[in-house]
């Protein structure tokens, strides 16, 4: 039995509301939507008459959603996703791949990952790309939400409802700049490395959870860090003499190939661990998000 309230429900609607529910603002989501403020509270007012219930509250000067407004946020998404579904089933039947390939990687992923999508964009032009470039924390947070088609990401953690597929091997090497004592040196322990300052990103990096469950496993405690915002940062840091670090091989091998930076012989180095393509379990891919999945795990 439909709602009864359903063929008065409109696209527009939905689509406003989910904008002032990812924005938590009446103004941010008109300046979104190219609409007047008043506009967007009319489509919300409309929509909460068509349910019968409040879809946000305010509790202060913040807007939050009610359940009935986490439910229809829930509905909203699966709606539009199912919509944009059709749209790329529908010109697959017509033999062409096309629609949005929404990605999330973790931000050591950006070294190689963009040579993989010029492949597979050269086979499917018809593909519009969007990719956000994030932290170990945020990728685990876009995979709770399910706000992307596909993660690229390492270190996949244990207990959650995840489909995952390693496709590329992820060498952390630790490094440091010709000129640091430790450069002419031979079967360093992790011991020695951590007398050193070590040059780390934020908490939440995948690099840097990589390292600290490494010593944690060895029995060594991290002493002396700096905490720098990106890897860019940190090989200029590590080039500069500020410290030593442990990065992605993939992300300094310039760096390693023109004499900067330094592989240092560290007993038990390098980590390896694998680059995955990941989403929720029981995620419905999108054709182009399928395609994708396919072309790097199989490529």
């Amino acid at each position: 039995m439909k709602p009864a309230y359903l063929h008065r429900l409109t696209l527009r609607q939905v689509e406003v509301f989910l904008a002032v529910a990812r924005a938590r603002s009446y103004s941010r989501a008109a300046g979104e939507l190219a609409l007047t403020q008043p506009a967007v509270s009319a489509q919300v007012r409309q929509l909460e008459d068509l349910v019968g219930e409040a879809l946000f509250d305010y509790l202060g000067k913040q807007l939050y959603l009610t359940p009935a407004g986490e439910v229809m946020e829930r509905a909203g998404r699966d709606l539009v996703q199912r919509l944009v579904t059709l749209e790329m089933e529908l010109a697959e039947s017509r033999g062409v791949m096309q629609g949005a390939l929404n990605l999330a990687i973790e931000s050591s992923a950006q070294y190689f990952l963009p040579a993989q999508l010029k492949k597979f964009c050269d086979e499917h032009p018809a593909v519009t790309l969007n990719m956000r470039v994030v932290n170990h924390a945020e990728a685990l947070r876009g995979l709770a939400e399910n706000t992307d088609d596909l993660v690229v990401m390492s270190l996949i953690p244990e207990g959650r409802a995840l489909v995952f597929v390693p496709f590329r091997e992820n060498v952390l090497l630790p490094v440091a700049a010709p000129v640091h004592p430790l450069a002419a040196m031979k079967e360093i322990s992790l011991l020695q490395l951590v007398e050193h300052t070590l040059l780390l990103r934020e908490p939440g990096s995948g690099t840097r959870r990589a390292l600290e469950l490494h010593c944690q496993q060895q029995a060594v405690r991290l002493q002396r860090l700096q905490q720098l915002g990106s890897l860019e940062a940190i090989k200029q840091g590590v080039c500069a003499g500020l410290g030593v670090a442990v990065v992605p091989a993939e992300s300094c091998a310039t760096e390693l190939a023109d004499g900067r930076l330094v592989a240092l012989d560290v007993k038990g180095f390098p980590l390896r661990r694998s680059w995955c393509a990941v989403h929720p379990r029981g995620k419905h891919l999108t054709p182009v998000a399928q395609a994708f999945f396919e072309f790097l795990t199989q490529g």
